[in-house]
């Protein structure tokens, strides 16, 4: 054979490889844009929503990525479900392109790539993630770009490639802080092995620079508002992550992605005791340690999902190469298992292929509170808003010029964002809320003669039947949310007239000692 014939079958060979890999980037987004419309918005993508209607460096809780996405998506598509799930999708979709480079960087084909992208894109882990309006599907697929550049770092001894780990780090770091635990996990792991000198490299320093630079505008911001970041973490480890039971923790490691477990965890037993694969060991340490970082932390289960990506894609490689004489056979198992995996999988994971009806489990799901209920916590938030907000609409817009002069009180994002989402039309004004970023937003003191007052009884200690006579001087319960999948079923929505002196001093003094904790500098 020629070499002319040798650099043509080369050609079809990698032109193949990327028909697969363009092929499952497609499916994995066609997925989602099938069955976007399953489900109402997550409560949390509201919080983004109005984030991305006030855009800054930084907010309460979260970088300023994710709002910028949803002011792009919003500007393309409107304010649409479709619009806020248009991004994560992509980025599903992106995520198998990167897998795909990384198979290709290890050397792994055509059967490695249809494991790995097969892995991710059987995940109900990840069909979850992005089909959700929040920083976490970004998150997972930095941490594998990550990952990916650290292998190319690594693989090609090249020094250079500091630079793109620095700003892919940075706008990581922009979108969700928890992508130190992956650096400061690869820090450990390189320092304690053979390629340490690559931390001596000009290049290394230079990143460092690069990658400051990217984040500083978002430090900056928290400097100038007093770290309030500092305040969410001490809020969520108290009401959340002091649920997290570490049991718990290590056995959802496995249960993630038990679909793939024989690819993920069989790379990381070939990568930390084959001592012909020692050269990739840095990753299995990287595994390690990120886990052993979320344990002392009490992180919740779902913060480890981007590290396992560029598992599949070792454990695909290495099946490709150690699995010869019976490869075609042990990728069809695992194909096929991966599949029956994620079709039993789907009453319990509430991912979106599957229904509220086929989910009900009695005292199946353990939420963030660590109590125990029918429905996995997500699906629960994922219906119910869509009707708080039409309904405080259709109130606001019943006051005729009167709403020019009403104000709308909500206890938390969920209800305040789901009120902006579905109000953008009727130009409702921005809801009042103590929550969060709304904080920021809230005027000084109350002005306006009515206000549509947002209650959920599990909110709030008091009883607004009793309390609301006292704090305005008519008061009438307009409507009461019936939804028995809705996570704050029994929503009530009370419109209030003519707010009393004690609610006005209460208010004032209330946003005067709340905002001054977080003054801007």
């Amino acid at each position: 054979m020629n070499s002319k014939s040798i650099i043509t079958r080369q050609r079809l060979s990698i032109s193949r490889e990327w028909q697969i890999i363009l092929f499952f980037a497609s499916l994995k987004l066609l997925i989602h844009f099938l069955t976007f419309s399953n489900f109402e918005l997550h409560r949390d993508a509201y919080l983004y929503y109005a984030q991305s209607e006030h855009l800054d460096w930084g907010y309460f809780s979260a970088p300023p990525t994710t709002a910028l996405l949803g002011k792009i998506a919003t500007l393309i598509f409107g304010n649409t479900t479709f619009a806020l799930r248009f991004f994560p999708a992509l980025i599903g979709a992106l995520s198998i392109i990167i897998i795909g480079l990384a198979v290709k960087e290890l050397g792994g084909r055509r059967t490695a790539i249809t494991l790995a992208s097969f892995a991710f894109l059987l995940s109900p882990a990840y069909i979850h993630v992005n089909a959700l309006f929040q920083p976490v599907a970004m998150d997972i697929f930095y941490w594998l770009f990550v990952c990916y550049l650290i292998l190319v770092l690594i693989k090609r001894n090249n020094p250079r490639i500091w630079i793109w780990i620095a700003i892919v780090s940075g706008f990581a770091f922009l979108n969700k802080y928890s992508i130190v635990f992956l650096l400061t996990a690869f820090a450990i792991s390189l320092l304690f092995s053979k390629q340490r000198m690559l931390f001596t490299s000009k290049y290394f320093i230079v990143a460092l620079v690069i990658g400051l630079s990217i984040i500083t505008p978002n430090l900056l911001w928290q400097y100038r508002y007093g770290f309030p970041i500092l305040e969410h973490m001490a809020e969520l480890r108290e009401t959340q992550l002091v649920h997290v039971k570490i049991s718990n923790f290590l056995f959802e490691q496995f249960l993630m992605n038990v679909h793939a477990i024989l690819l993920w965890a069989g790379a990381l037993l070939i990568m930390l005791f084959i001592k012909r694969e020692r050269k990739y060991r840095l990753f299995g340490f990287i595994y390690l340690i990120v886990i052993t970082l979320l344990v002392l932390g009490s992180g919740k289960s779902y913060y480890s999902l981007g590290i396992y990506p560029i598992l599949f894609v070792f454990g695909a490689y290495f099946t490709e190469k150690y699995i010869k004489k019976y490869l075609k056979y042990f990728t069809g198992f695992l194909i096929v298992s991966m599949v029956i995996c994620l079709y039993l999988s789907l009453p319990f994971d509430g991912v979106p292929l599957s229904t509220f009806e086929k989910t009900i489990k009695k005292d199946a799901f353990r939420w963030e509170d660590g109590v125990y209920h029918d429905l996995p916590q997500d699906m629960a938030d994922m219906t119910g808003w869509k009707e708080i907000g039409q309904k405080v609409g259709d109130i606001y817009m019943s006051l005729g010029e009167d709403r020019k002069n009403c104000d709308i009180w909500c206890y938390h994002y969920g209800q305040a964002g789901a009120v902006m989402f579905y109000g953008k039309e009727s130009n409702i004004p921005q809801p009042i809320s103590f929550n969060g970023s709304f904080l920021y937003w809230a005027p000084d003191s109350l002005a306006k003669d009515y206000m549509i007052w947002v209650h959920y009884e599990r909110e709030s200690s008091m009883n607004p039947d009793t309390l609301l006579p006292q704090l305005f001087k008519k008061v009438e319960l307009k409507v009461t949310i019936d939804n028995k999948y809705f996570r704050e079923n029994g929503t009530r929505i009370y419109l209030c007239q003519s707010p009393t002196e004690i609610l006005k001093n209460y208010y004032t003094n209330r946003i005067k000692e709340s905002k001054g904790k977080y003054r801007k500098k």
